[in-house]
């Protein structure tokens, strides 16, 4: 498996390390177990995060750029390989064909060595298969690791994200609530609860 970049996993972390922490730290509403939040530092943490995502992002297609180049590369290596395969079985083919023809006298001789150059023929065609699918194989598992990397990190910031946007919507809906109280009338205020314990 590809290993991620951590520069931008380690933002991520500390972007939402600082928004539970935010939660944790964050006052209560009087009479509730609900929290107040500064928006100012919660809309902070959100540019944070907006910042940090497209890095994520830049940084799984920089990953896939460079399994595309050495994607690439397989590929032409197994070319090179494959053509000096062929190069090597026509030399080899050659030398033998030579060595048949000057002793062409004797047709025993002649056919062991075209028995041996088509051996000698079909190995290299066998080596030039071989190799060719070696590659290709390899070039699949590069692909497939590159997808497999990306689709984990689109996995990690949609739950990271998802995660963030439950939380405010539940915080949401908690001052919504207490709206709802106020306007009914049935919340103190703090200074009528100081004067109440006074």
């Amino acid at each position: 498996m590809i290993e991620r970049d951590n520069k931008t996993s380690i933002a991520l972390d500390k972007i939402f390390e600082e928004v539970y922490t935010m939660i944790a730290e964050a006052k209560g509403v009087p009479f509730t177990e609900k929290i107040m939040l500064d928006e100012g530092d919660l809309a902070n943490l959100i540019d944070d995060l907006k910042e940090a995502i497209p890095r994520e992002i830049k940084s799984a297609t920089q990953v896939l750029e460079e399994q595309k180049s050495i994607l690439n590369k397989a590929y032409g290596d197994a070319d090179r390989i494959v053509e000096q395969a062929k190069n090597e079985a026509e030399r080899l083919v050659a030398v033998a064909q030579a060595e048949a023809d000057a002793k062409v006298q004797q047709e025993e001789i002649v056919k062991q060595a075209n028995a041996v150059a088509e051996e000698i023929k079909a190995n290299a065609l066998r080596y030039q298969e071989e190799t060719k699918t070696a590659a290709d194989d390899y070039a699949m598992r590069v692909k497939h690791d590159s997808l497999q990397y990306a689709d984990d990190m689109l996995a990690f910031i949609g739950g990271r994200l998802q995660s963030a946007l439950q939380d405010l919507e539940d915080n949401r809906q908690n001052v919504g609530a207490e709206m709802q109280k106020v306007l009914r009338g049935g919340v103190v205020t703090g200074v009528e609860q100081e004067e109440t314990e006074e």
